[in-house]
């Protein structure tokens, strides 16, 4: 019989909930420090409701950074591809949401390249902000 969780609600769902709050990516011990007064108690939890939350497409790993960010889709759709740009200064992250540039990547599965389950694409940038 399974041991009852002390989690106050399912892992991964605290996780994309600190992840929405977030202002910035998280990595895994960020998110560790933020949710262990909700009951998680190590980093192998938060490492599995991430792989959930990634593929599922609902949260996003930037490579680059080592970080993680909720989609910002505000609509309820699913996008097989995800484009990302990610400044190299101060490491803010925006999801792209232009739809014409995501379908002609997509086109990519369709001319035999093997792109993974929730791709996502980072495109290094310097943001305006930092620009300036």
């Amino acid at each position: 019989m399974a041991r009852p969780s002390s989690l106050s609600a399912p892992a991964s769902e605290l996780v994309l909930k600190a992840l929405r709050k977030a202002k910035t990516p998280m990595s895994a011990y960020a998110l560790l420090e933020k949710l262990q007064k909700y009951g998680i108690k190590s980093a192998p939890i938060i490492y599995r409701a991430l792989d959930v939350l990634v593929a599922d497409g609902t949260a996003h790993k930037i490579n680059e950074l080592g970080q993680f960010v909720a989609c910002d889709c505000t609509h309820n759709h699913r996008h097989a591809l995800s484009v990302l740009t990610v400044c190299g200064d101060c490491h803010k992250v925006a999801e792209l949401h232009d739809h014409a540039v995501i379908h002609q990547l997509e086109k990519l599965r369709a001319q035999g390249v093997p792109l993974k389950a929730h791709a996502v694409i980072e495109l290094p940038i310097t943001c305006q902000s930092c620009a300036a």
